[in-house]
C-alpha cells in the first residue's frame, strides 16, 4: 500500500488516503441503498448526488482561500475529525429509525463540504514531497488507492454491511476518519499563507483560482471540456442504483459488485496510466479514456443481464481511473505552489457543477422517459465532452 519509493512522507499520504477511502467507499455504496428504502423516486435519487457536489458551487470558492491560508496537515485532520462526528450522527439516527430523506441531503451535503477542504490540501501537498517528473506516478498510486478503496473494497462491503446492519457502513465510515488523523499528522506542516505574503481581502483571494483558470490558455478549455464529459458522469453514476435494482430488478449487493468491477478496470488502469501517457501522450490517452467511457455508459444502459452490467462498469473504472490519474496533474503542472489550493479547488468547482446539474438533468430525463434513455443522454455528454477535450490539448504549453 504505502510506496516508499517516493519517499516516506507521500507513503503517510498514501496511508492515510488509504485508511479514508475505505471508509467512504463503504458510504458511497451505502448512502444511495440507504436511499431507495426512503424513496423510489429517480429525481430524488438523482438529487441526492447532486446533494453530494453542490457544496463545490457554493462552499468552494471560501474553501479554496481556506486551504490556501491555512496549515494544511491541520486543517485536513480538524476536517476529518467534524466528518466522523456527522457520520456517527447518521448512524445513531439509523438505529433509532429516525432517519429521513432530508438528513441524507444534509450529511451528504456536509461531507463533501468537508472533501473541499481535504482533497485541495492533498493536491497541493503532492507537489511539496515529490518531485516535478514524479507526479503522474504519485498521482497514479493515489488513484489507485483511492479506487480499491472506494469502489473495490468499499462497494461490495458496503452493501453486504448495509444488509446485515444499515447503520453499520455509516459507523465504519465514521471510523475511517477518525483513524486517518494519525498518518496524516506525520504530514510536513505548511506555513500559512498569512505568514508567507501580505493578507489580500477574501473576496479577491476567492476569486483568484477562477481567474486564472479563466486566463490560462490551456487550463480553461480543459475545464470546460471535462465540465461537459462529467455532466454524463453524474446522470451514470447517480442512477446506477436504479439500472440494478428497479430496471434489472437485481439485488443491492449486484450493485456493490457493479462498483467493485469498475473498481478493478480503474485499479490496473491507474497503475500503468503513467507509462502508457509516456508511450501516447496525454492528449491521445485522456481522449481516448473519454471514448471508452462512452461506450461503456452506452452499453451499461443497454445491459440486460449481470455480466453484461459488470463487464460494461468494468470498461468504465478503466476510463475513469486514467482520466483521473493523468488529468489531476495538469492543474499542478501549470499553476504556482502559492494559488494551487485556489486553482485546484475552482477547477473542481467548474467540474463538479456540472455533476449537480448532470445529476439533475439525469434523473429528470428518468421520470419523463426512462432510467436507459437518461443512460444514453449521459454517453452523449461523454462523446461531446472527448471531441472537446481533443481540442484543448492544442492549447497545451510544450
Amino acid at each position: 500500500m504505502a510506496d516508499r519509493s517516493l519517499g516516506g512522507e507521500f507513503a503517510a499520504l498514501l496511508t492515510a488516503t488509504f485508511i479514508t477511502n475505505i471508509g467512504d467507499g463503504l458510504r458511497l455504496s451505502a448512502l444511495p441503498l440507504l436511499a431507495t428504502t426512503l424513496t423510489s423516486s429517480p429525481l430524488l435519487i438523482g438529487g441526492l448526488t447532486a446533494a453530494q457536489f453542490l457544496p463545490w458551487t457554493t462552499f468552494a470558492p471560501i474553501g479554496g482561500v481556506i486551504v490556501d491560508r491555512s496549515d494544511r496537515r491541520r486543517l485536513i485532520m480538524v476536517t476529518q475529525a467534524w466528518r466522523s462526528v456527522v457520520m456517527a450522527a447518521l448512524a445513531v439516527a439509523i438505529v433509532m429509525d429516525a432517519v429521513a430523506m432530508w438528513q441524507l441531503f444534509v450529511v451528504a451535503f456536509v461531507i463533501t463540504s468537508g472533501e473541499i477542504l481535504v482533497d485541495p490540501s492533498v493536491v497541493a501537498t503532492v507537489p511539496t514531497i515529490v518531485a516535478e517528473r514524479d507526479l503522474d506516478r504519485a498521482n497514479g498510486r493515489i488513484t489507485t488507492v483511492e479506487t480499491v478503496t472506494n469502489e473495490f473494497a468499499g462497494g461490495p462491503v458496503g452493501a453486504a454491511s448495509f444488509a446485515l446492519a444499515p447503520w453499520l457502513p455509516f459507523l465504519l465510515d465514521a471510523c475511517s476518519y477518525l483513524g486517518s488523523i494519525a498518518p496524516f499528522s506525520r504530514l510536513p506542516a505548511t506555513p500559512s499563507r498569512r505568514q508567507r505574503a501580505p493578507a489580500r481581502s477574501l473576496t479577491t483571494e476567492m476569486g483568484d483560482g477562477l481567474r486564472w483558470i479563466g486566463s490560462h490558455p490551456f487550463l480553461r478549455p480543459l475545464t470546460i471540456a471535462m465540465a461537459v464529459f462529467h455532466l454524463g458522469t453524474a446522470g451514470a453514476f447517480g442512477l446506477l442504483v436504479l439500472l440494478v435494482t428497479d430496471v434489472l430488478a437485481r439485488p443491492g449487493i449486484v450493485y456493490g459488485a457493479a462498483l467493485a468491477a469498475a473498481a478493478v478496470g480503474a485499479t490496473l488502469a491507474s497503475l500503468i496510466a503513467a507509462r502508457l501517457a509516456a508511450n501516447l501522450g496525454r492528449r491521445t490517452l485522456m481522449s481516448v479514456a473519454a471514448l471508452l467511457a462512452a461506450l461503456s455508459v452506452l452499453a451499461a444502459g443497454s445491459s440486460r443481464s449481470d455480466w453484461q452490467l459488470v463487464a460494461a462498469w468494468t470498461c468504465n473504472g478503466a476510463a475513469a481511473g486514467t482520466m483521473l490519474a493523468i488529468g489531476r496533474g495538469f492543474v499542478q503542472r501549470h499553476t504556482p505552489h502559492d494559488r494551487l489550493g485556489r486553482a485546484a479547488i475552482a477547477s473542481r468547482s467548474i467540474t463538479r457543477t456540472a455533476f449537480v446539474v448532470g445529476a439533475l438533468l439525469a434523473g429528470a430525463i428518468a421520470n419523463a422517459t426512462s432510467i436507459r434513455w437518461a443512460f444514453a443522454v449521459s454517453a452523449s455528454f461523454h462523446l461531446l465532452g472527448a471531441a472537446l477535450l481533443t481540442r484543448a490539448f492544442r492549447y497545451e504549453p510544450t
